[in-house]
């Protein structure tokens, strides 16, 4: 099987705006604050319902029992001062203004702790490439509240980025034990496993994405790639198929294409997928050096050469060798 591509800058877990469209979906937005609220600095719990037995009637032979709802407490004035900070920096951040957002969570947490704020900063922070203050803010999120899968994924998320690939494998572990509806957690746990080399976890990780949420951006390209590392050629040709269907440009999607051709032998429609990989993408080293195998595998070496020199001249290091073994 050729060589084939498969670090960390090639594979594409999620782009910022779907950040935000997922900050949106997570927290909905509504500003309620306190409602998310399940244990703050003041060792305050959520109200919850009661069922009590002390009475009864009977409505048709059937035993009808009394329902005691505690009274929900009304905010102090500190909690509303609090709120207002967060309602305001939740309103920031749907507009993407970040800095702004971080500045009124950060006002909210100082006047009353709450776990929903420090992860709507964490968010923020993690938008924003501050990924140590994210972490930082998620690990006090769940301080609050242990359970919590939305910081789980933040802080796993966010040590993905940060190249800590066995804390973010624990934590997105967590993240999807406590909430199995969360694409985006299966997503990012995929790219742990497909860091390790651990294909078949990947695999089934990116199956879990596309059964929660076929739409996921990236998901079909991603699993074809790790279909083809597990020798599922034909199968990983058909997830790009798929993506490009959705997505007639996207050019990882028609590199990684070419090059599945190229292991199935048919270097003319690798060559198809990878002259459009190139005009999209003209800095795609990868692209270049896959075009330079079908170049080859036609008979054109000159062509090869060129590409692979321009393969090496952007950045693969490995187009060396290709250049040494075949040109003069």
């Amino acid at each position: 099987m050729d060589k084939f591509i498969n670090n960390r800058e090639k594979l594409k877990i999620m782009e910022k705006k779907i950040f935000i469209l997922f900050y949106l979906m997570v927290f909905g937005m509504t500003g309620g604050l306190m409602a998310q609220t399940t244990t703050t600095n003041k060792n305050q719990t959520t109200q919850k319902l009661k069922l009590s037995s002390a009475k009864a009637d009977t409505v048709k032979g059937k035993s009808v029992k009394e329902v005691k709802i505690n009274p929900v407490k009304e905010l102090t004035p500190q909690q509303k001062e609090a709120q207002a900070y967060f309602q305001s920096g939740s309103a920031k951040a749907r507009d993407g203004k970040l800095e702004a957002a971080i500045e009124d969570f950060t006002k909210s947490v100082n006047t009353y702790e709450s776990t929903s704020a420090y992860m709507s900063r964490a968010y923020c922070y993690m938008m924003n490439n501050q990924y140590t203050q994210a972490v930082e803010d998620a690990t006090k999120s769940l301080e609050l509240s242990v359970k919590n899968p939305r910081a789980y994924f933040i802080r796993g998320a966010c040590k993905y980025q940060m190249n800590d690939i066995d804390g973010a494998g624990e934590d997105l572990t967590l993240a999807i034990r406590y909430d199995h509806t969360n694409a985006a957690a299966y997503n990012y746990l995929a790219a742990v496993k497909l860091q390790k080399q651990d294909y078949k976890e990947a695999l089934e990780n990116y199956n879990s994405v596309v059964k929660i949420d076929s739409a996921f951006p990236d998901v079909f390209t991603n699993r074809g790639m790790v279909r083809q590392n597990l020798q599922d050629v034909s199968g990983a040709i058909l997830d790009y198929n798929v993506a490009l269907k959705r997505d007639p440009k996207n050019s990882g999607a028609l590199n990684n294409r070419g090059a599945a051709k190229i292991t199935l032998k048919d270097y003319k429609g690798a060559m198809q997928d990878l002259d459009k990989a190139i005009e999209l993408n003209p800095k795609d080293a990868e692209a270049y050096n896959n075009r330079g195998r079908a170049k080859q595998a036609l008979g054109d070496l000159d062509g090869a050469c060129k590409d692979w020199n321009m393969s090496f001249d952007l950045g693969l290091v490995e187009a060396k060798d290709l250049i040494i073994k075949n040109c003069k």
